[in-house]
């Protein structure tokens, strides 16, 4: 496992590291992997969360709607670093970050309940961070049940490493509810208990996700 994950960290972070401005690059369908400044693993920067997308042809949009889009009813993960910062700050709005506002009951029902003006400024926040701690690589995948599996085997073979761990000063530390994502680094909290690739396996994903790529010798 701990080899497997090496090879992860070894190889992922050797593909185009991805930001903002490189939406161009990114393959309608696969997987992203993302790495965070100042969280190391492997002798490098180390995986700090894992995704994909549901839908065909989605996968720019979903990065979009994690990393830069303002609105954090759209993705679980926005929601995680807004919780985050709040906490680490004390700020007394996490109660009203928490309120979702997705549907029209919960609109009816919670709007008026939510200060607009201050959470655009926490989405904001959120973004500033994205924007200055996150870069991501990706693997081509078309399908939608290679997406699902192989999403799931790099959650757990990083989750389950011993070597993959947040740094002291790790955001994700201050998150007020899951004590899981706390203490092991990871920006996830679902898929993380299926099966761990071995060496071999991760080859083959690595391999199958790069298919337009020349990888050179040791990605092999």
């Amino acid at each position: 496992m701990t080899a497997a994950c090496q090879y992860l960290h070894d190889t992922l972070s050797r593909l185009p590291r991805l930001k903002r401005e490189d939406f161009a690059k990114i393959p309608d369908n696969g997987i992203y992997v993302l790495f965070e400044t100042g969280e190391q693993g492997h002798g490098g920067q180390r995986v700090v969360r894992v995704g994909t997308h549901r839908g065909q042809n989605n996968l720019p949009g979903r990065i979009r709607e994690h990393l830069y889009k303002t609105n954090k009813d759209r993705s679980i993960f926005r929601k995680h670093v807004g919780r985050c910062l709040l906490a680490k700050a004390g700020d007394p709005f996490l109660a009203q970050w928490e309120i979702d506002l997705t549907t029209k009951a919960s609109r009816a029902l919670n709007e008026g309940k939510v200060d607009k003006t201050r959470l655009q400024e926490v989405e904001a926040d959120v973004t500033r961070y994205m924007l200055e701690n996150f870069s991501f690589a990706v693997l081509q995948f078309d399908s939608a049940a290679d997406r699902r599996d192989y999403e799931e085997a790099l959650l757990s073979t990083v989750y389950h490493c011993p070597e993959c761990g947040p740094s002291e000063t790790w955001l994700g530390k201050h998150h007020p509810t899951s004590e899981n994502l706390k203490t092991c680094g990871l920006w996830n909290v679902q898929s993380l208990t299926g099966k761990v690739l071995s060496l071999d396996d991760a080859k083959r994903v690595v391999t199958a996700g790069t298919p337009n790529l020349a990888q050179d010798s040791s990605c092999h």
